[in-house]
């Protein structure tokens, strides 16, 4: 967790937060394959698959990057509007693997024997670290003496977890290692004297554990922990920061850093054993992030350009740093990437849309959505997150989480796109929504249930099979909120034998005449406004209904304090949600508005919105956010997110869509 005031990385604040504000959700750790020599690509793996079958995983809003393992199982997290809820797909069927007795679980490591680590709330309050599997269920991993909290990030081939482990608020994060036989076991400090903090981050399955911690001139550095050698620093370049995303095979260690006295200038580094730290470059751009590495060393990430824009990068030893461009649009971004030679993430095309995309050197960059096999009526994915090496895709999309699997075989059961329905409605007026699917293996459809997210109760469809394509099925309902507010409706369409899939759409409700604000839409969040990942680039989502009492007559400005105001705000990892936004004003050509928050369902954030939503004319168009704490001593705040472009390496949030009610 970077807090930037002095120059130095202040830990002394920042491991006071609750674990489940502290996972590196940019990074997590690749899934260590066999110890085998890696596999590279050499551009003779063919060209991407003809077509892909689409498997429904889940709605929401991710609260951590999915992991996907040989098997083509998958472990991924959804927040649901009141918790967040780990689940597994174990090639069938979608399992929720529960909590420890409290609210929220995330799920962040998997391996090929399907078990799945994390961190979970018990019934106390506390996070602790687990492991979970389909026959033994949910196991606590407990804590390091001293430490009240914990978190597992990475899980290997033999069960063995890394993450860290604290007490809130004295005893600063460690990093751990657990296994079956020798339990939970601290892996030490770099500067143990001063306090200073470690962390895991990844693994491989021949042991060594790599992660970040603090040294003891306050900087923060790449570590490796063997049995043997115990915890190193590896940072041989000297760097006044350098984290860790991923362990290779071999023993490789790769992560950004950043060089002595470079400000915010960030390069991608990779380590290995005999050779120490070496710095990739950045292909001529201004800055590079490496954000995963397969276990044969291939790299994925980015390049920021000078200008701002940046660009999807892979690096291989076999051939550097590559560059690999957009579908015509100004940004894109590589997240994950295969031993053979495929890398996925999401780009924008000549309209700014984010389209998800697979790369490989025969290839090139392939829309994702040019390649779907039997797809329902509607259904669009933005961003690829994971790949394994058979090719298994999960990809966000407007109908949520879901899997594509190369090859033409039939889905069993239902694939459901999205619910369509207007982004934002005037309270008490009537509404349509409907939804589309297809039904490859044509078991046939039971019904539909349309939930509004409003405690009004559960409402049937009407269905309408058959249509001008054989299994092609939609359904349809109408609904109206009484009162304004932020509402989430869920489709659910069960098949003949009982199973459903479900997928959700988020509606804003507008006060008519109230003197308010309603709005649904998205943002660029830009390079460096989320301080814990400063490499994230991507759409952030947001919701929208503020009063704006004194643009309006006295008599609506008094009815608009009536409204209840909320604003959402989402990234992967970041969840932030404030009941309490008030108006403050004009701004210029823009409103503001102050609130307090919470941040994944905890804490106690404070936040200013800077924003041109609802003002005629205003151009371009403007989302500027920043979400703090307050400090111990005046001044002394805790910045967590801030795409205004105020601070160092970050640049105005422009919005992408939105959709506008204004009264």
């Amino acid at each position: 967790m970077r807090v930037h005031g002095n120059g130095r990385w202040n830990t002394s604040v920042a491991w006071r937060l609750p674990c489940l504000l502290l996972a590196l959700a940019m990074g997590g750790s690749a899934l260590a394959g066999p110890a085998g020599a890696p596999v590279l690509d050499d551009g003779k793996h063919g060209p991407a698959p003809a077509g892909y079958r689409v498997v429904n995983l889940g709605s929401g809003d991710l609260s951590a990057l999915p992991k996907i393992n040989a098997k083509g199982q998958v472990a991924f997290s959804l927040w649901d509007g009141a918790a967040s809820h780990g689940y597994f797909f174990d090639g069938e069927r979608v399992r929720d693997i529960g909590t420890l007795g409290g609210s929220d679980t995330v799920a962040l490591g998997l391996n090929d024997a399907g078990q799945v680590a994390g961190g979970s709330f018990t019934a106390a309050g506390g996070e602790r670290a687990f492991v979970w599997s389909a026959g033994g269920g949910m196991l606590d991993l407990g804590v390091l003496p001293g430490a009240g909290n914990s978190r597992a990030q990475a899980i290997n081939r033999h069960g063995v977890v890394t993450g860290y482990a604290e007490g809130v608020p004295s005893t600063p994060p460690l990093a751990f290692r657990w296994s079956r036989t020798d339990g939970m076991t601290s892996l030490g400090a770099l500067a143990p004297d001063a306090g200073g903090a470690s962390f895991g981050a990844a693994l491989n399955d021949a042991g060594l554990i790599a992660g970040a911690a603090d040294t003891a001139s306050f900087d923060r550095h790449a570590f490796a922990w063997t049995a043997t050698r115990g915890l190193a620093d590896i940072d041989t370049l000297g760097s006044s920061f350098s984290d860790v995303v991923a362990v290779g095979a071999r023993g490789e260690v790769a992560g950004s850093r950043v060089p002595a006295g470079n400000a915010l200038l960030y390069r991608a580094f990779l380590w290995t054993p005999g050779g120490g730290m070496r710095d990739l470059g950045a292909a001529g751009a201004a800055e590079s992030f490496a954000l995963a590495m397969s276990p044969g060393a291939r790299i994925a990430g980015l390049v920021n350009l000078a200008g701002g824009d940046q660009r999807a990068m892979t690096w291989t030893r076999a051939e550097g740093m590559r560059v690999l461009g957009t579908f015509g649009g100004a940004n894109s971004r590589a997240i994950q990437a295969n031993d053979r030679g495929q890398v996925v993430g999401y780009a924008t095309d000549r309209t700014q849309d984010f389209r998800a995309f697979l790369w490989s050197a025969r290839s090139g960059l392939v829309d994702l959505n040019t390649r779907l096999r039997q797809a329902p009526p509607g259904l669009v994915l933005d961003d690829a997150l994971a790949i394994n090496d058979d090719g298994a895709i999960v990809a966000s999309s407007n109908a949520g989480l879901v899997l594509l699997t190369p090859g033409a075989g039939a889905a069993d059961g239902h694939v459901v796109g999205p619910v369509v329905a207007p982004d934002v409605v005037p309270a008490g007026t009537a509404f349509a929504a409907t939804v589309a699917w297809v039904d490859p293996g044509r078991v046939g459809t039971r019904g539909v249930r349309w939930s509004w997210g409003d405690g009004s109760g559960v409402q049937a469809g009407r269905v309408r099979e058959g249509g001008s394509e054989a299994g092609v099925g939609s359904a349809r309902a109408s609904h109206h909120f009484a009162r304004p507010g932020v509402y989430r409706v869920a489709a659910t369409v069960l098949d003949s034998k009982g199973r459903g899939t479900t997928v959700s759409h988020t509606v804003v409700a507008a006060a008519a005449g109230a003197g308010t604000v309603a709005a649904k839409g998205s943002v660029l969040s830009p390079r460096g406004a989320w301080r814990k990942a400063p490499a994230w680039v991507g759409k952030a989502g947001f919701s929208l209904v503020a009063p704006v009492a004194g643009t309006v007559p006295a008599a609506q400005s008094a009815q608009s304090a009536t409204v209840p105001a909320q604003l959402r705000f989402d990234l992967p990892g970041l969840r932030f949600y404030s009941a309490s936004l008030r108006f403050l004003g004009r701004q210029g050509a823009q409103r503001v508005f102050e609130g307090e928050g919470t941040i994944n369902g905890a804490g106690s954030y404070r936040a200013r919105l800077a924003t041109t939503l609802g003002l005629a004319g205003a151009a371009p168009g403007r989302f500027a956010l920043k979400i703090w704490q307050s400090g111990a001593a005046p001044g002394n705040e805790v910045v967590h997110y801030d795409n205004s472009g105020t601070l160092p390496g970050a640049v105005a949030a422009p919005l992408v869509d939105a959709r506008i009610v204004t009264e």
